[in-house]
Protein backbone atom coordinates (compact mmCIF):
# COMPACT_ATOMS: atom_id res chain seq x y z
CA UNK A 1 0.00 0.00 0.00
CA UNK A 2 1.46 3.33 -1.04
CA UNK A 3 0.88 6.23 1.34
CA UNK A 4 1.83 9.90 1.14
CA UNK A 5 2.11 12.60 3.81
CA UNK A 6 -1.23 14.11 2.89
CA UNK A 7 -2.90 10.80 3.71
CA UNK A 8 -2.22 11.47 7.39
CA UNK A 9 -5.53 13.32 7.32
CA UNK A 10 -7.39 10.16 6.27
CA UNK A 11 -9.66 7.83 8.16
CA UNK A 12 -9.51 7.61 11.93
CA UNK A 13 -7.15 5.08 13.49
CA UNK A 14 -5.83 4.39 16.97
CA UNK A 15 -2.15 4.36 16.02
CA UNK A 16 -0.76 5.40 12.66
CA UNK A 17 2.63 5.73 11.09
CA UNK A 18 3.11 7.54 7.84
CA UNK A 19 6.05 7.44 5.48
CA UNK A 20 6.05 10.15 2.88
CA UNK A 21 6.12 7.56 0.17
CA UNK A 22 6.92 3.91 0.59
CA UNK A 23 5.75 0.35 0.66
CA UNK A 24 4.49 -1.29 3.84
CA UNK A 25 3.24 -4.83 4.41
CA UNK A 26 2.26 -5.08 8.09
CA UNK A 27 1.50 -8.82 7.97
CA UNK A 28 4.92 -9.74 6.62
CA UNK A 29 6.82 -6.82 8.19
CA UNK A 30 8.62 -6.14 4.93
CA UNK A 31 10.80 -3.10 4.64
CA UNK A 32 10.03 0.33 3.27
CA UNK A 33 11.78 1.74 0.24
CA UNK A 34 11.50 5.50 0.12
CA UNK A 35 11.40 7.58 -3.01
CA UNK A 36 13.53 10.60 -2.15
CA UNK A 37 11.61 13.77 -1.42
CA UNK A 38 8.45 12.75 -3.23
CA UNK A 39 6.25 14.12 -0.51
CA UNK A 40 6.60 17.86 -0.94
CA UNK A 41 7.68 20.19 -3.74
CA UNK A 42 9.68 22.11 -1.16
CA UNK A 43 10.67 21.07 2.31
CA UNK A 44 10.13 23.27 5.32
CA UNK A 45 12.30 22.84 8.35
CA UNK A 46 12.33 23.97 11.90
CA UNK A 47 14.29 23.55 15.05
CA UNK A 48 13.56 20.76 17.32
CA UNK A 49 9.22 23.39 26.19
CA UNK A 50 9.49 24.22 28.97
CA UNK A 51 7.50 29.04 34.13
CA UNK A 52 7.98 30.18 37.66
CA UNK A 53 8.63 32.18 40.87
CA UNK A 54 6.78 34.71 42.96
CA UNK A 55 8.68 36.78 45.49
CA UNK A 56 7.26 38.45 48.60
CA UNK A 57 8.52 41.70 50.08
CA UNK A 58 11.13 40.43 52.54
CA UNK A 59 14.39 38.56 52.22
CA UNK A 60 13.42 35.42 54.11
CA UNK A 61 10.26 34.58 52.12
CA UNK A 62 12.31 35.38 49.01
CA UNK A 63 14.80 32.72 50.00
CA UNK A 64 12.14 30.15 50.81
CA UNK A 65 10.57 30.65 47.40
CA UNK A 66 13.91 30.42 45.65
CA UNK A 67 14.82 27.18 47.39
CA UNK A 68 11.70 25.51 46.02
CA UNK A 69 13.31 25.30 42.64
CA UNK A 70 16.08 22.75 42.82
CA UNK A 71 17.54 20.50 40.21
CA UNK A 72 15.37 17.85 38.64
CA UNK A 73 15.57 14.39 40.08
CA UNK A 74 17.84 11.93 38.37
CA UNK A 75 16.21 9.96 35.56
CA UNK A 76 16.21 6.22 35.18
CA UNK A 77 15.63 3.80 32.33
CA UNK A 78 14.41 0.24 31.89
CA UNK A 79 15.05 -2.52 29.37
CA UNK A 80 11.54 -3.97 29.76
CA UNK A 81 8.39 -2.24 28.62
CA UNK A 82 4.75 -3.00 27.87
CA UNK A 83 4.00 -1.48 24.50
CA UNK A 84 0.48 -1.64 23.08
CA UNK A 85 -0.35 -4.53 25.46
CA UNK A 86 2.73 -6.52 24.39
CA UNK A 87 5.79 -7.07 26.59
CA UNK A 88 9.03 -5.84 25.05
CA UNK A 89 12.51 -6.68 26.30
CA UNK A 90 15.60 -4.79 25.11
CA UNK A 91 19.33 -5.32 25.53
CA UNK A 92 20.35 -1.81 26.59
CA UNK A 93 18.77 1.38 27.85
CA UNK A 94 19.95 4.92 28.52
CA UNK A 95 18.39 7.74 30.57
CA UNK A 96 19.08 10.69 28.31
CA UNK A 97 19.40 13.21 31.21
CA UNK A 98 17.30 16.01 29.70
CA UNK A 99 13.62 16.51 28.86
CA UNK A 100 12.53 13.38 30.83
CA UNK A 101 13.57 11.25 27.86
CA UNK A 102 14.99 7.72 27.74
CA UNK A 103 15.88 5.18 25.10
CA UNK A 104 16.00 1.37 25.05
CA UNK A 105 17.24 -0.74 22.17
CA UNK A 106 18.33 -4.10 20.82
CA UNK A 107 20.86 -4.51 18.02
CA UNK A 108 20.41 -7.83 16.24
CA UNK A 109 23.93 -8.54 15.01
CA UNK A 110 23.26 -11.23 12.37
CA UNK A 111 20.91 -9.12 10.25
CA UNK A 112 21.97 -5.69 11.62
CA UNK A 113 18.45 -4.61 12.53
CA UNK A 114 18.04 -2.06 15.31
CA UNK A 115 14.88 -1.96 17.44
CA UNK A 116 14.57 1.30 19.38
CA UNK A 117 12.02 2.36 21.97
CA UNK A 118 12.21 6.10 22.61
CA UNK A 119 10.19 7.56 25.51
CA UNK A 120 9.57 11.25 26.04
CA UNK A 121 7.19 13.67 27.72
CA UNK A 122 5.51 16.48 25.81
CA UNK A 123 5.33 19.88 27.57
CA UNK A 124 1.54 19.70 27.52
CA UNK A 125 -1.33 17.65 26.18
CA UNK A 126 -1.50 18.07 22.43
CA UNK A 127 2.25 18.54 22.15
CA UNK A 128 4.81 16.45 20.32
CA UNK A 129 7.94 14.43 21.02
CA UNK A 130 10.65 13.82 18.43
CA UNK A 131 13.67 11.56 18.18
CA UNK A 132 16.04 10.91 15.32
CA UNK A 133 19.47 9.89 14.12
CA UNK A 134 22.02 12.18 12.52
CA UNK A 135 24.20 10.23 10.09
CA UNK A 136 26.76 13.02 9.93
CA UNK A 137 30.05 13.32 11.79
CA UNK A 138 28.55 14.80 14.98
CA UNK A 139 25.21 15.05 16.78
CA UNK A 140 23.39 18.15 15.53
CA UNK A 141 19.89 19.27 14.69
CA UNK A 142 20.56 19.91 11.01
CA UNK A 143 20.75 16.64 9.13
CA UNK A 144 18.71 14.62 11.60
CA UNK A 145 16.46 11.89 10.20
CA UNK A 146 13.63 12.30 12.67
CA UNK A 147 10.52 10.55 13.89
CA UNK A 148 7.92 12.79 15.54
CA UNK A 149 4.84 11.53 17.36
CA UNK A 150 1.73 13.34 18.56
CA UNK A 151 -2.00 12.95 19.04
CA UNK A 152 -3.80 13.93 15.84
CA UNK A 153 -7.50 14.32 15.18
CA UNK A 154 -7.59 10.83 13.68
CA UNK A 155 -5.51 9.10 16.33
CA UNK A 156 -1.97 8.78 17.60
CA UNK A 157 0.44 9.46 14.77
CA UNK A 158 4.15 9.07 14.09
CA UNK A 159 5.63 10.77 11.02
CA UNK A 160 9.07 11.05 9.45
CA UNK A 161 10.88 14.36 9.00
CA UNK A 162 14.17 15.25 7.39
CA UNK A 163 15.54 18.20 9.37
CA UNK A 164 17.73 20.04 6.88
CA UNK A 165 18.26 23.25 8.84
CA UNK A 166 18.55 24.32 12.48
CA UNK A 167 17.46 27.93 12.15
CA UNK A 168 14.13 28.14 10.37
CA UNK A 169 11.33 29.53 12.52
CA UNK A 170 8.41 27.53 11.15
CA UNK A 171 6.57 24.29 11.56
CA UNK A 172 8.04 21.13 10.04
CA UNK A 173 6.30 19.26 7.25
CA UNK A 174 6.49 15.53 6.76
CA UNK A 175 9.30 14.48 4.41
CA UNK A 176 10.96 11.18 3.48
CA UNK A 177 14.11 10.17 5.34
CA UNK A 178 17.21 8.25 4.29
CA UNK A 179 16.99 5.61 7.04
CA UNK A 180 15.86 2.11 6.04
CA UNK A 181 12.78 1.88 8.27
CA UNK A 182 11.18 -1.51 8.85
CA UNK A 183 8.44 -0.58 11.29
CA UNK A 184 7.12 2.39 13.28
CA UNK A 185 4.59 2.33 16.12
CA UNK A 186 3.49 4.84 18.73
CA UNK A 187 1.80 4.72 22.13
CA UNK A 188 0.51 7.92 23.74
CA UNK A 189 -0.98 8.39 27.20
CA UNK A 190 -1.53 12.01 28.21
CA UNK A 191 1.79 13.75 27.75
CA UNK A 192 3.82 10.50 27.78
CA UNK A 193 4.80 9.45 24.28
CA UNK A 194 6.59 6.22 23.33
CA UNK A 195 7.87 5.42 19.84
CA UNK A 196 8.95 1.94 18.73
CA UNK A 197 11.05 2.05 15.58
CA UNK A 198 12.85 -0.74 13.72
CA UNK A 199 15.70 0.23 11.40
CA UNK A 200 17.86 -1.77 9.03
CA UNK A 201 21.50 -0.68 9.28
CA UNK A 202 23.68 -0.80 6.19
CA UNK A 203 26.34 -3.49 5.99
CA UNK A 204 29.21 -1.04 6.40
CA UNK A 205 27.40 1.39 8.70
CA UNK A 206 28.92 2.14 12.11
CA UNK A 207 26.92 1.08 15.14
CA UNK A 208 27.89 4.36 16.83
CA UNK A 209 24.94 6.65 16.17
CA UNK A 210 24.28 10.32 16.92
CA UNK A 211 20.89 10.69 18.63
CA UNK A 212 18.91 13.94 18.63
CA UNK A 213 15.62 14.50 20.44
CA UNK A 214 13.29 17.32 21.44
CA UNK A 215 9.70 18.20 22.26
CA UNK A 216 7.20 20.97 21.65
CA UNK A 217 3.83 22.25 22.82
CA UNK A 218 1.80 22.58 19.64
CA UNK A 219 0.88 20.72 16.47
CA UNK A 220 -1.06 22.40 13.67
CA UNK A 221 -2.25 20.59 10.54
CA UNK A 222 0.15 17.71 11.22
CA UNK A 223 3.06 20.16 11.48
CA UNK A 224 4.87 20.23 14.85
CA UNK A 225 5.39 23.79 16.10
CA UNK A 226 8.82 25.09 17.04
CA UNK A 227 10.22 24.10 20.41
CA UNK A 228 11.49 26.39 23.18
CA UNK A 229 15.09 27.59 23.22
CA UNK A 230 16.32 27.10 26.76
CA UNK A 231 19.60 25.30 27.30
CA UNK A 232 17.60 22.20 28.25
CA UNK A 233 15.66 22.33 25.00
CA UNK A 234 18.89 22.62 23.04
CA UNK A 235 20.76 19.84 24.85
CA UNK A 236 19.00 16.78 23.45
CA UNK A 237 22.13 15.35 21.81
CA UNK A 238 23.99 12.13 22.56
CA UNK A 239 26.30 9.71 20.76
CA UNK A 240 25.80 6.03 21.65
CA UNK A 241 27.53 2.86 20.50
CA UNK A 242 24.46 0.70 19.99
CA UNK A 243 26.57 -2.47 20.10
CA UNK A 244 28.14 -1.84 23.52
CA UNK A 245 25.65 0.57 25.10
CA UNK A 246 28.35 3.16 25.80
CA UNK A 247 27.26 6.74 25.24
CA UNK A 248 28.72 10.22 25.45
CA UNK A 249 26.69 13.37 25.94
CA UNK A 250 27.51 16.14 23.53
CA UNK A 251 27.54 19.65 24.88
CA UNK A 252 25.57 22.14 22.82
CA UNK A 253 26.82 25.68 22.42
CA UNK A 254 23.77 27.73 21.47
CA UNK A 255 24.16 30.77 19.22
CA UNK A 256 25.52 33.88 21.00
CA UNK A 257 26.09 31.84 24.17
CA UNK A 258 28.90 34.15 25.32
CA UNK A 259 26.62 37.18 25.05
CA UNK A 260 23.90 35.32 26.96
CA UNK A 261 26.35 34.48 29.73
CA UNK A 262 27.49 38.11 29.97
CA UNK A 263 23.87 39.24 30.08
CA UNK A 264 23.19 36.88 32.97
CA UNK A 265 26.30 37.81 34.96
CA UNK A 266 25.82 41.58 34.56
CA UNK A 267 22.20 41.48 35.66
CA UNK A 268 22.77 39.05 38.53
CA UNK A 269 25.63 41.07 40.01
CA UNK A 270 23.98 44.44 39.34
CA UNK A 271 20.32 43.96 40.20
CA UNK A 272 20.65 40.86 42.36
CA UNK A 273 23.71 41.49 44.56
CA UNK A 274 24.92 45.11 44.59
CA UNK A 275 21.47 46.69 44.92
CA UNK A 276 20.44 44.52 47.90
CA UNK A 277 23.79 45.28 49.57
CA UNK A 278 23.14 49.00 49.05
CA UNK A 279 19.74 48.63 50.71
CA UNK A 280 21.34 46.94 53.73
CA UNK A 281 23.88 49.75 54.02
CA UNK A 282 21.15 52.40 54.01
CA UNK A 283 19.02 50.61 56.60
CA UNK A 284 21.56 49.32 59.10
CA UNK A 285 24.74 51.41 58.84
CA UNK A 286 23.34 54.86 59.59
CA UNK A 287 25.35 55.05 62.81
CA UNK A 288 28.42 55.52 60.56
CA UNK A 289 26.98 58.77 59.15
CA UNK A 290 27.98 60.02 56.59
CA UNK A 291 29.94 56.92 55.51
CA UNK A 292 26.77 54.86 55.08
CA UNK A 293 25.40 57.38 52.59
CA UNK A 294 28.43 57.27 50.31
CA UNK A 295 28.53 53.49 50.54
CA UNK A 296 24.83 53.32 49.69
CA UNK A 297 25.21 55.62 46.68
CA UNK A 298 28.29 53.75 45.44
CA UNK A 299 26.59 50.35 45.57
CA UNK A 300 23.35 51.59 44.04
CA UNK A 301 25.08 53.42 41.18
CA UNK A 302 27.42 50.48 40.51
CA UNK A 303 24.46 48.10 40.46
CA UNK A 304 22.52 50.44 38.18
CA UNK A 305 25.42 50.73 35.72
CA UNK A 306 25.89 46.96 35.56
CA UNK A 307 22.13 46.51 35.26
CA UNK A 308 21.94 48.95 32.35
CA UNK A 309 24.80 47.11 30.65
CA UNK A 310 22.91 43.85 31.15
CA UNK A 311 19.73 45.45 29.83
CA UNK A 312 21.61 46.58 26.70
CA UNK A 313 22.92 43.06 26.07
CA UNK A 314 19.35 41.83 26.48
CA UNK A 315 18.20 44.19 23.73
CA UNK A 316 20.94 42.83 21.50
CA UNK A 317 19.92 39.26 22.22
CA UNK A 318 16.34 40.23 21.39
CA UNK A 319 17.50 41.34 17.94
CA UNK A 320 19.13 37.96 17.40
CA UNK A 321 16.13 36.01 18.69
CA UNK A 322 13.81 36.49 15.72
CA UNK A 323 10.42 34.90 16.33
CA UNK A 324 11.19 33.89 19.92
CA UNK A 325 10.18 36.27 22.73
CA UNK A 326 10.36 35.49 26.44
CA UNK A 327 7.53 37.82 27.39
CA UNK A 328 7.79 37.64 31.20
CA UNK A 329 11.55 38.17 31.25
CA UNK A 330 11.32 40.94 28.68
CA UNK A 331 8.44 42.84 30.31
CA UNK A 332 9.91 42.63 33.81
CA UNK A 333 13.26 43.80 32.42
CA UNK A 334 11.70 46.85 30.77
CA UNK A 335 9.77 47.73 33.95
CA UNK A 336 12.92 47.26 36.03
CA UNK A 337 15.02 49.54 33.83
CA UNK A 338 12.31 52.22 33.76
CA UNK A 339 11.80 52.27 37.54
CA UNK A 340 15.55 52.21 38.20
CA UNK A 341 16.03 55.19 35.89
CA UNK A 342 13.32 57.09 37.80
CA UNK A 343 15.09 56.20 41.04
CA UNK A 344 18.41 57.61 39.83
CA UNK A 345 16.67 60.76 38.63
CA UNK A 346 15.01 61.14 42.04
CA UNK A 347 18.42 60.82 43.71
CA UNK A 348 19.69 63.79 41.72
CA UNK A 349 16.63 65.81 42.84
CA UNK A 350 16.91 64.80 46.50
CA UNK A 351 15.65 67.66 48.75
CA UNK A 352 17.43 68.72 51.93
CA UNK A 353 16.45 67.11 55.24
CA UNK A 354 14.50 70.14 56.47
CA UNK A 355 12.59 70.64 53.21
CA UNK A 356 8.82 70.27 53.46
CA UNK A 357 8.62 67.63 50.71
CA UNK A 358 11.47 65.52 52.10
CA UNK A 359 9.00 63.12 53.77
CA UNK A 360 7.16 62.59 50.48
CA UNK A 361 10.48 62.05 48.70
CA UNK A 362 11.49 59.45 51.30
CA UNK A 363 8.28 57.46 50.74
CA UNK A 364 8.80 57.68 46.97
CA UNK A 365 12.44 56.59 47.28
CA UNK A 366 11.67 53.63 49.56
CA UNK A 367 8.76 52.44 47.40
CA UNK A 368 10.78 52.49 44.19
CA UNK A 369 13.75 50.86 45.91
CA UNK A 370 11.64 47.98 47.21
CA UNK A 371 10.03 47.50 43.79
CA UNK A 372 13.43 47.42 42.08
CA UNK A 373 14.70 44.87 44.57
CA UNK A 374 11.74 42.54 44.01
CA UNK A 375 11.71 42.86 40.22
CA UNK A 376 15.47 42.41 39.99
CA UNK A 377 15.54 39.12 41.91
CA UNK A 378 12.38 37.90 40.17
CA UNK A 379 13.85 38.50 36.73
CA UNK A 380 17.10 36.78 37.64
CA UNK A 381 15.17 33.57 38.29
CA UNK A 382 13.24 34.03 35.05
CA UNK A 383 16.64 34.31 33.39
CA UNK A 384 17.82 31.10 35.04
CA UNK A 385 14.82 29.31 33.56
CA UNK A 386 15.60 30.62 30.08
CA UNK A 387 19.37 30.16 30.07
CA UNK A 388 19.25 26.86 32.00
CA UNK A 389 22.86 27.04 33.25
CA UNK A 390 24.38 24.20 35.31
CA UNK A 391 22.56 23.89 38.62
CA UNK A 392 25.58 25.11 40.59
CA UNK A 393 25.01 28.69 39.35
CA UNK A 394 21.41 28.80 40.57
CA UNK A 395 22.49 27.27 43.88
CA UNK A 396 25.31 29.80 44.17
CA UNK A 397 22.90 32.71 43.76
CA UNK A 398 20.44 31.17 46.20
CA UNK A 399 23.40 30.93 48.59
CA UNK A 400 24.05 34.65 48.14
CA UNK A 401 20.40 35.39 48.94
CA UNK A 402 20.60 33.19 52.02
CA UNK A 403 23.71 35.05 53.18
CA UNK A 404 21.97 38.39 52.65
CA UNK A 405 18.94 37.08 54.51
CA UNK A 406 21.02 35.91 57.48
CA UNK A 407 22.84 39.25 57.49
CA UNK A 408 19.50 41.05 57.47
CA UNK A 409 18.26 39.04 60.47
CA UNK A 410 21.48 39.70 62.40
CA UNK A 411 21.36 43.43 61.66
CA UNK A 412 17.68 43.58 62.59
CA UNK A 413 18.28 41.84 65.93
CA UNK A 414 21.23 44.09 66.69
CA UNK A 415 19.21 47.16 65.72
CA UNK A 416 16.33 46.23 68.03
CA UNK A 417 18.70 45.40 70.87
CA UNK A 418 20.43 48.76 70.47
CA UNK A 419 17.08 50.58 70.40
CA UNK A 420 15.81 48.81 73.53
CA UNK A 421 19.08 49.54 75.33
CA UNK A 422 18.87 53.25 74.46
CA UNK A 423 15.24 53.44 75.56
CA UNK A 424 16.04 51.92 78.94
CA UNK A 425 19.00 54.25 79.31
CA UNK A 426 16.81 57.24 78.50
CA UNK A 427 14.27 56.24 81.17
CA UNK A 428 17.04 56.41 83.76
CA UNK A 429 17.53 60.11 83.02
CA UNK A 430 15.43 62.49 85.15
CA UNK A 431 13.65 65.38 83.49
CA UNK A 432 12.16 66.49 86.86
CA UNK A 433 10.56 65.17 90.07
CA UNK A 434 10.23 61.60 91.21
CA UNK A 435 6.81 60.72 92.63
CA UNK A 436 6.66 58.56 95.74
CA UNK A 437 10.28 58.84 96.86
CA UNK A 438 13.13 61.07 97.86
CA UNK A 439 15.89 61.71 95.37
CA UNK A 440 18.66 64.02 94.41
CA UNK A 441 19.91 64.90 90.97
CA UNK A 442 23.54 64.94 89.98
CA UNK A 443 24.72 65.44 86.40
CA UNK A 444 21.23 64.77 85.12
CA UNK A 445 20.88 61.26 86.58
CA UNK A 446 18.54 60.11 89.32
CA UNK A 447 20.01 59.01 92.60
CA UNK A 448 17.59 57.58 95.16
CA UNK A 449 18.29 58.57 98.73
Amino acid sequence: MVQRCAEARGEKREATWIACKGTWHPQHKQHISFEPFSCLPAMETFRFNHPRLKLPLTFLPLLCAALLFGDAAAQSCSTSFTFNNADKLFTYCDALTVQDASIAWTLNSPNRTLDVLFSGVAPQTGGWVGWGINLGSAPAMAGTQAFIAFDASNGSTILTYNVTEASKQSGLKCTPISLHVLDMQVQISGTSIHMLVSIQLEANQSTTLHHVWNRGSTVSDFQPGIHAFTQTDLSGLKTIDMASGVGTTSGFQSPHQTLKNRHGVLNTVGWGILLPCGVLAARYLRFTDPTWFYLHVFMQMSGFILGVAGWATGLRLGDYSVGVVYHKHRNVGIALFTIATLQVTALLLRPKKDHKIRKVWNIYHYTLGTTILILGILNIFYGFDILSPPGKWRRAYVGVLIALGVLTVCFEIASWAFTIHNNRKAKDKLPGGHVGGVHSVENGYRQDV
